[in-house]
């Protein structure tokens, strides 16, 4: 029995909200009178669902006589009565196979998100962290150009990065070679915000004044990285958040949601708590950091290589998700990018 609540009043709680999750219509006494075998009368159950919304679980419609829950009704749902769904092998597997690959790691992450969405029936983010944070595999460099070099970022998870750096047309084929060694070398086991630091520090140095190649090593190295280059945002399923009826009947509302996604930042501050966290994160509509999104919910979690945080994956829906089934699903595509991400 959750703490604060009765066992009576705890399964009318839970079986209205899974009514209401199941057809996004306002439940009525006889309906859970019925779900419950009768156990209870309808009149009893209107004396409990007005106790219920009186403490702000549920609420009513203008037109109704139903009920529906609040955030703090799903919130009680979520952290008390909720039973997670078992997910099935089939679906496991459309998931690893989805990850599987050598392919670019940006192709293979949109590859499970697009999956997530379809089984969901929701919108799928996934969000990659700033290359800043995340540590390198391999730095080169190549002439672009007579005046135009190259810089290849690797990150381990298989993230790659380009950045242009301009003039340097004396620098010989032969040199080029030894800067991207000297700079691997200096990368090894370090972010690029890290690479970034040590670059500055050796530049003021005595050395670095009469090395040519180190010289010019630390000095490209400083240009080229002195740009942070901002996370990544991939979002699939758009149209799932068409169908949502919530949604599909309130033009103005789809409006201002299908616009929110269209901003970086939005995602970003979205899936935000998730992305340092090693549990999912479940912001029920007023609890999300954005403002704009009241009426949405999100349920996130980060995917990370060794101890740093490469990104976090989620599902973004109508408040009214069944998170029996959305929790697991994230948790498992989380876990899965995690393994993904260690074994490249």
């Amino acid at each position: 029995m959750a703490s604060g609540m009765d066992e009576r009043t705890t399964r009318v709680l839970r079986h209205i909200v899974e009514d209401y999750i199941a057809t996004a219509e306002p439940v009525g006494s006889r309906t859970i009178s019925k779900k419950m075998g009768q156990a209870l009368s309808p009149a009893t159950i209107r004396n409990i669902m007005a106790d219920l919304e009186e403490a702000g679980y549920l609420a009513q419609p203008h037109t109704s006589a139903g009920r529906v829950p609040t955030g703090a009704g799903f919130r009680y749902y979520i952290d008390h009565l909720l039973s997670r769904q078992t997910l099935a092998r089939d679906e496991m597997d459309q998931l690893h196979r989805a990850g599987e690959g050598n392919g670019p790691a940006d192709e293979l992450v949109r590859q499970v998100s697009r999956l997530l969405s379809n089984l969901a029936h929701q919108a799928s983010v996934v969000v990659v962290s700033s290359p800043e944070q995340q540590v390198l595999r391999s730095v080169s460099l190549m002439r672009a150009g007579v005046e135009r070099i190259l810089l290849v970022t690797v990150m381990r998870g298989g993230w790659v990065q380009h950045r242009l750096i301009e003039g340097e047309p004396d620098l010989t084929g032969d040199e080029l070679e030894k800067i991207s060694a000297y700079l691997n070398e200096m990368a090894e086991g370090r972010t690029l915000l890290q690479l970034r630091s040590r670059i500055l520090a050796e530049l003021g140095k005595e050395k670095a004044r009469y090395d040519r190649v180190m010289g010019r090593a630390l000095t490209m190295g400083a240009r080229a990285l002195a740009d942070t280059a901002p996370g990544e945002v991939f979002i699939e399923g758009r149209a799932n958040i068409l169908e949502q009826p919530e949604f599909a009947e309130d033009v103005h509302r789809l409006k201002r949601i299908l616009r929110a996604f269209e901003e970086k930042s939005v995602i970003f501050r979205l899936l935000d708590r998730a992305m340092e966290s090693r549990a999912i994160q479940v912001s029920v509509g007023l609890e999300n950091t954005v403002e704009e999104l009241p009426d949405i919910s999100v349920v996130a979690s980060g995917y990370r290589q060794g101890v740093s945080s490469v990104g976090s994956i989620g599902l973004i829906g109508p408040v009214r998700m069944d998170y029996s089934r959305v929790i697991p699903l994230v948790e498992y595509a989380a876990s899965l990018l995690t393994t993904m991400f260690e074994d490249r």
